[in-house]
Protein backbone atom coordinates (compact mmCIF):
# COMPACT_ATOMS: atom_id res chain seq x y z
CA UNK A 1 0.00 0.00 0.00
CA UNK A 2 1.37 3.19 -0.68
CA UNK A 3 0.94 6.02 1.54
CA UNK A 4 0.56 9.58 0.18
CA UNK A 5 2.90 12.06 1.27
CA UNK A 6 1.11 14.98 3.37
CA UNK A 7 2.05 17.95 4.63
CA UNK A 8 3.41 16.87 7.99
CA UNK A 9 6.14 14.37 5.80
CA UNK A 10 6.51 17.19 3.06
CA UNK A 11 8.08 19.26 6.30
CA UNK A 12 10.29 16.42 7.39
CA UNK A 13 11.99 16.43 4.09
CA UNK A 14 12.54 19.86 4.12
CA UNK A 15 13.55 20.02 7.31
CA UNK A 16 15.89 16.85 6.36
CA UNK A 17 17.88 18.58 3.38
CA UNK A 18 17.78 22.04 5.86
CA UNK A 19 20.00 20.13 8.13
CA UNK A 20 21.76 18.40 5.30
CA UNK A 21 22.55 21.68 3.87
CA UNK A 22 24.06 22.72 7.71
CA UNK A 23 26.02 19.60 8.20
CA UNK A 24 27.73 20.16 4.58
CA UNK A 25 28.61 23.95 4.99
CA UNK A 26 30.05 23.02 8.13
CA UNK A 27 32.22 20.70 6.58
CA UNK A 28 34.18 24.15 5.82
CA UNK A 29 34.64 25.55 9.92
CA UNK A 30 37.85 25.21 11.68
CA UNK A 31 38.49 22.04 12.96
CA UNK A 32 37.73 23.19 16.78
CA UNK A 33 34.33 24.45 15.39
CA UNK A 34 32.88 21.38 14.07
CA UNK A 35 32.09 19.67 16.93
CA UNK A 36 28.47 20.99 17.71
CA UNK A 37 27.27 21.23 13.96
CA UNK A 38 27.76 17.92 13.45
CA UNK A 39 26.55 16.41 16.75
CA UNK A 40 23.75 18.22 16.76
CA UNK A 41 23.80 17.52 13.19
CA UNK A 42 24.20 13.93 12.42
CA UNK A 43 21.88 13.15 15.73
CA UNK A 44 19.11 15.35 14.07
CA UNK A 45 19.57 13.55 10.98
CA UNK A 46 19.14 10.02 12.47
CA UNK A 47 15.85 11.19 13.87
CA UNK A 48 14.51 12.62 10.42
CA UNK A 49 16.05 9.35 9.17
CA UNK A 50 13.77 7.75 11.46
CA UNK A 51 10.46 9.84 10.11
CA UNK A 52 10.76 9.24 7.08
CA UNK A 53 11.31 5.48 7.28
CA UNK A 54 8.50 5.45 9.77
CA UNK A 55 6.07 7.20 7.02
CA UNK A 56 6.98 4.20 4.73
CA UNK A 57 6.61 1.45 7.41
CA UNK A 58 4.46 3.23 10.35
CA UNK A 59 5.61 0.15 12.69
CA UNK A 60 8.94 1.02 13.16
CA UNK A 61 7.20 4.55 14.69
CA UNK A 62 4.96 2.56 16.71
CA UNK A 63 8.26 0.13 17.65
CA UNK A 64 10.08 3.69 18.89
CA UNK A 65 7.06 4.94 20.68
CA UNK A 66 6.23 1.84 22.62
CA UNK A 67 10.03 1.66 23.38
CA UNK A 68 10.09 4.69 24.86
CA UNK A 69 6.97 4.18 26.73
CA UNK A 70 8.48 1.40 28.34
CA UNK A 71 11.60 2.84 29.60
CA UNK A 72 9.88 5.03 30.98
CA UNK A 73 7.31 2.72 32.86
CA UNK A 74 4.72 2.36 30.48
CA UNK A 75 1.74 4.76 29.69
CA UNK A 76 0.43 6.22 32.69
CA UNK A 77 -1.19 9.78 31.44
CA UNK A 78 -2.99 7.92 28.30
CA UNK A 79 -6.56 9.07 29.71
CA UNK A 80 -4.97 12.37 30.09
CA UNK A 81 -3.26 12.89 27.05
CA UNK A 82 -6.31 11.54 24.20
CA UNK A 83 -9.78 11.48 24.15
CA UNK A 84 -12.42 8.50 23.57
CA UNK A 85 -11.54 8.07 20.23
CA UNK A 86 -7.60 8.18 20.83
CA UNK A 87 -6.57 11.59 18.99
CA UNK A 88 -4.85 14.11 20.91
CA UNK A 89 -6.90 16.75 22.68
CA UNK A 90 -5.41 20.58 23.77
CA UNK A 91 -3.85 20.61 26.93
CA UNK A 92 -5.24 22.00 30.05
CA UNK A 93 -4.11 26.43 30.94
CA UNK A 94 -3.15 24.83 34.24
CA UNK A 95 -0.35 22.23 32.46
CA UNK A 96 0.49 25.35 30.05
CA UNK A 97 1.18 27.63 33.27
CA UNK A 98 2.65 24.76 35.12
CA UNK A 99 5.40 24.32 32.10
CA UNK A 100 5.80 27.99 31.87
CA UNK A 101 6.53 28.22 35.48
CA UNK A 102 8.84 25.59 35.29
CA UNK A 103 10.79 27.00 32.43
CA UNK A 104 10.92 30.22 34.56
CA UNK A 105 11.83 28.78 37.95
CA UNK A 106 15.00 26.96 35.92
CA UNK A 107 16.24 29.90 34.69
CA UNK A 108 15.60 32.31 37.81
CA UNK A 109 17.13 29.61 40.28
CA UNK A 110 20.61 28.53 37.62
CA UNK A 111 21.11 32.34 37.77
CA UNK A 112 21.17 32.45 41.52
CA UNK A 113 22.35 28.69 42.24
CA UNK A 114 24.18 28.09 38.75
CA UNK A 115 23.71 25.32 36.08
CA UNK A 116 25.56 22.29 37.75
CA UNK A 117 23.13 22.22 40.63
CA UNK A 118 19.72 23.24 39.36
CA UNK A 119 19.60 20.75 36.50
CA UNK A 120 19.77 17.52 38.08
CA UNK A 121 17.37 18.98 40.59
CA UNK A 122 14.98 20.38 37.93
CA UNK A 123 15.24 17.21 36.01
CA UNK A 124 14.13 14.95 38.46
CA UNK A 125 11.82 17.12 39.53
CA UNK A 126 10.07 16.88 36.47
CA UNK A 127 10.53 13.18 35.94
CA UNK A 128 9.02 12.56 39.03
CA UNK A 129 6.16 15.30 39.53
CA UNK A 130 5.26 15.52 36.24
CA UNK A 131 6.26 12.43 34.13
CA UNK A 132 5.54 10.25 37.69
CA UNK A 133 8.80 8.63 36.93
CA UNK A 134 9.79 6.12 39.69
CA UNK A 135 12.60 8.26 42.09
CA UNK A 136 15.62 5.84 41.42
CA UNK A 137 15.08 6.17 37.61
CA UNK A 138 14.78 9.79 37.93
CA UNK A 139 17.63 10.92 39.81
CA UNK A 140 19.80 8.38 37.45
CA UNK A 141 18.53 9.71 34.56
CA UNK A 142 18.49 13.74 35.64
CA UNK A 143 22.27 12.61 36.95
CA UNK A 144 22.97 11.25 33.42
CA UNK A 145 21.50 13.62 31.06
CA UNK A 146 22.98 16.95 33.22
CA UNK A 147 26.73 15.06 33.08
CA UNK A 148 26.46 14.87 29.22
CA UNK A 149 25.59 18.59 29.51
CA UNK A 150 28.00 19.37 31.59
CA UNK A 151 30.76 17.51 30.19
CA UNK A 152 29.44 18.85 26.55
CA UNK A 153 30.20 22.54 27.71
CA UNK A 154 33.26 21.33 28.84
CA UNK A 155 34.35 20.19 25.54
CA UNK A 156 33.01 22.68 23.89
CA UNK A 157 34.96 25.30 25.94
CA UNK A 158 31.96 26.89 27.72
CA UNK A 159 32.01 28.44 30.83
CA UNK A 160 29.35 26.99 33.24
CA UNK A 161 27.11 29.69 35.13
CA UNK A 162 28.12 28.74 38.79
CA UNK A 163 25.26 31.31 40.09
CA UNK A 164 25.74 35.07 41.85
CA UNK A 165 25.11 33.26 45.47
CA UNK A 166 28.52 34.06 47.36
CA UNK A 167 30.98 31.41 46.56
CA UNK A 168 30.67 28.03 48.38
CA UNK A 169 32.47 25.71 45.79
CA UNK A 170 34.89 27.51 43.50
CA UNK A 171 33.80 27.56 39.54
CA UNK A 172 30.59 25.17 40.51
CA UNK A 173 28.68 26.59 43.28
CA UNK A 174 28.30 30.55 43.28
CA UNK A 175 30.93 33.56 42.90
CA UNK A 176 29.92 34.34 39.69
CA UNK A 177 29.18 38.17 39.21
CA UNK A 178 25.48 39.26 37.41
CA UNK A 179 26.56 40.91 34.01
CA UNK A 180 25.21 44.41 33.29
CA UNK A 181 22.43 45.02 31.24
Amino acid sequence: MKSRPDGSFIWTIILGLYVLMLVIIAQDFPRPLRFTPFLAGYGTLAMIGVLILGHYYPEILRWTETTLQDFWGGDRNKNEQYGATGTETTPAWSAVARSIAYIIGYLALVVVFGLVVITPIFITTYLIVEAHVKPISAVLASLSASMVLIIGMVMLQVEIWAGIVPEIIPDYLGGSIFPPL
